[in-house]
């Protein structure tokens, strides 16, 4: 059985891939609604991926309603995340900083940047990267100028809706005004492109992006998400 391809079923589907570096850790990605989703075949795929060794299945960040399906068929909470969006209705202020258009030979350094500014749990490996390059029809990521990235953005555009996918900054870079560049130019580009609303999320305990997120005009939202996980020796 391979863990790093989709896994479909007639009227329902989600996306499953086991961590590159600990086999024992899968992910799963809804990708229907919760309507659509057959509590019964996950069920029995969860057995399978117990049986080819996994011991523990992680949703991505999912919100209630899709929380109220994988909690009947036995996940349990394992983060809750914050909720922001931007209705990109003010002019944003351009960058204060030059950022460019990040290459694939960029990559290794966009990982280590992603190493340094989060836990293990979220770090990106080159699979994450690119799911989350490839999680919206349209994708812009940028970085700073100059020798070596020490920070990078990835945003979507799924039509007038916006994501701000991934923002980081290597920790001896925060301050630098670079993490507000870049969330200026992700606004910019999704503003000319006339989006509507830009969505955000973040970690309850990341007060640095959170309040980075609502000097440049994110507010809170009420319904937030949430991170999922099942284990397969309960």
């Amino acid at each position: 059985m391979s863990t790093d391809q989709p896994l479909h079923w007639s009227s329902n589907g989600v996306r499953i891939r086991t961590d590159s570096q600990c086999q024992s850790d899968a992910y799963l990605r809804p990708m229907l609604p919760p309507e659509k989703l057959r509590s019964n075949e996950i069920k029995t795929t969860l057995q399978l991926l117990a049986q080819n060794g996994v011991q523990r299945v992680f949703t991505s960040a999912i919100r209630s309603r899709e929380q109220s399906f994988f909690r009947n068929i036995g996940f349990e909470l394992h983060e809750e995340l914050l909720l922001l969006s931007h209705d990109l209705s003010a002019q944003i202020p351009a960058p204060t900083r030059p950022t460019r258009r990040a290459q694939r030979s960029d990559w290794p350094h966009i990982l280590d940047i992603d190493a340094s500014a989060f836990s293990q749990f979220w770090q990106f490996d080159a699979i994450s990267l690119t799911e989350a390059i490839k999680a919206t029809p349209r994708s812009r990521v940028r970085v700073n100028t100059g020798p070596s990235p020490q920070g990078f953005a990835i945003t979507g555009r799924s039509g007038r809706q916006g994501f701000l996918q991934r923002l980081a900054v290597h920790p001896i870079h925060q301050g630098s005004g670079l993490g507000r560049a870049l969330v200026a130019d992700a606004l910019r580009w999704l503003q000319k492109r006339r989006v509507y609303e830009v969505l955000v999320n973040t970690q309850i305990e990341n007060v640095t992006a959170l309040e980075l997120y609502e000097s440049t005009g994110f507010v809170q939202r009420n319904d937030g998400l949430a991170v999922l996980r099942w284990d397969a020796t309960r």
